[in-house]
């Protein structure tokens, strides 16, 4: 019987492959051993410790609220810091939605804050003012109130029931949050001019901000609607105090009270 034999040089070849694959895995090895030996160097480095705290797009949540809920983090190894924990301290605020957490060696943690807007003051029976957003959460008061100016809706809720961080499901708070979304859609601009909203026999008026007229409206057509009543409110010779129904196709009907 006649043997096979393998030519010299590609049995060279071989054991040549081998040894280059034993010399990387080697080396692969080494790398990876060092990489876990200087990170565990850089989380004990003292020079990386958070010795400041950036804020960015923030508006209604004062820096102070926000390097207060971050201050546990002060002193921290900026590697070691898990995202995660900066943004779950964070979200204890409402106002905060988003955050972005970004690490700016060798000393700096820094956040960048995307903020829920406030859309309605809730009025509590006892006259108090609560922020919600327009899922209906109640949230902390802005850094200053006064710059949001927000309208009004009377409800029957007591103050103690209006905690920060509930969502109110409320049918008439639903409706409400509804239409003033549709008047943002439909009339952007007419939002200044809504003071207050609130219910009455049954009906959801809105008062004037300027004028203090009350306005009963339909959901449909709001754009006509609110057209036909800036024009009475502008030329016509009418008493502002009354109520101007605008429900009916075409008219505008001025009445002193509810009938």
């Amino acid at each position: 019987m006649n043997k096979l034999s393998i030519p010299r040089d590609k049995e060279r070849k071989r054991r040549g492959n081998s040894r280059f694959i034993f010399f990387f895995i080697v080396i692969l090895i080494g790398l990876i051993s060092l990489s876990w030996i200087s990170l565990g160097q850089l989380k004990k480095a003292d020079w990386l410790r958070i010795r400041k705290i950036s804020v960015t797009g923030n508006e209604n949540v004062s820096v102070a609220t926000i390097i207060d809920l971050l201050h546990r983090f002060i002193g921290e190894n900026l590697v070691e810091i898990k995202s995660k924990e900066v943004r779950e301290q964070l979200l204890k605020n409402k106002r905060i939605e988003k955050i972005n957490v970004i690490r700016l060696y060798p000393k700096t943690l820094k956040v960048k804050i995307t903020e829920r807007k406030g859309f309605l003051y809730v009025k509590s029976c006892e006259g108090d003012l609560f922020p919600i957003d327009e899922h209906g959460m109640v949230m902390e008061y802005a850094v200053y109130p006064s710059k949001e100016d927000l309208p009004i809706i009377h409800t029957k809720y007591q103050s103690r029931q209006l905690h920060v961080g509930s969502k109110l499901k409320d049918s008439f708070l639903k409706k409400v949050i509804d239409l003033q979304k549709q008047i943002i859609v439909e009339r952007p601009d007419f939002i200044k001019s809504i003071s207050e909203y609130y219910l009455e026999n049954g009906q959801l008026f809105i008062v004037d901000t300027e004028y203090g007229t009350r306005i009963l409206l339909d959901d449909e057509d709001l754009k006509d609607q609110l057209r036909r009543y800036e024009f009475v409110q502008e030329n016509g010779d009418v008493n502002r105090k009354n109520i101007f129904d605008l429900r009916f196709k075409n008219q505008v009907i001025i009445r002193p009270e509810v009938q």
